[in-house]
């Protein structure tokens, strides 16, 4: 079941997803006041394995997010003064999987920090749904999110291409405050600047999938 907004804009915010009580008990370890612009590993810290069920259940209690779906990766981002970094446009191509597989549909294997990722087909990513949830409030001067509605409808994009469209005309900056939730396709068309303010503003990004991926494949962790 799609809520209309994601499935016509590709991206939603939900405010409060989790109590800012949830947020406070949080044991902020090392990972998450670390230097790194991100780490993509902390599924299996279980402080952050813990959080998946409750964000899970809040997003099927309102049609947004299918009965089978699991979390594979979650990424910690983090804008500061020494770690102030920008983005340009994009769009999120590679799932990470337990191990490489034949098969024609399958493209652009990487190894990254946490092991094997490839390019899937078109199909999948358009099952795939980031959780981005904010532990900070950020907006435009501190590094939100900038998005083009609409532009996952247009399937995977070569770099040239994204380049050469004109972006600025109907993007979004996805203002959001602590404990708000940021819904996103990854074939959605998104970019991040650098902080004009960095103040620390911390951001988890969770990946939810169907737990068959297909085409063989096997996810590396499923929570």
């Amino acid at each position: 079941m799609s809520h209309p907004t994601l499935a016509d804009d590709g991206w939603l915010r939900v405010p409060s997803g989790l109590p800012r009580a949830t947020l406070a008990s949080l044991p902020i370890d090392a990972a998450l006041d670390a230097g790194d612009a991100g780490s993509r590993n902390l599924l299996t810290r279980a402080w952050c394995a813990a959080l998946v069920a409750p964000i899970r259940d809040r997003l099927q209690a309102a049609g947004l997010l299918p009965e089978d779906s699991v979390a594979v990766q979650c990424t910690l981002f983090r804008k500061a003064p020494d770690c102030n970094w920008k983005v340009p446009y994009h769009q999120d191509l590679s799932i990470p999987v337990d191990a490489p597989v034949e098969h024609p549909a399958l493209s652009g294997w990487s190894m990254k920090e946490d092991g094997h990722y490839v390019q899937p087909p078109v199909d999948l990513l358009d099952a795939l749904l980031a959780v981005r949830l904010h532990l900070d409030a950020c907006d435009d001067d501190t590094g939100a999110l900038r998005v083009v509605p609409g532009s996952h409808h247009l399937g995977r994009l070569s770099p040239a291409r994204i380049a050469a469209m004109d972006k600025r005309r109907d993007e979004i900056v996805c203002a959001a405050d602590a404990g708000d939730l940021l819904l996103m396709r990854p074939l959605l068309l998104h970019a991040s600047s650098k902080a004009g303010r960095p103040n620390g503003r911390r951001v988890l990004h969770f990946l939810f999938a169907p737990r068959d991926p297909g085409c063989g494949l096997q996810w590396r962790i499923a929570v």
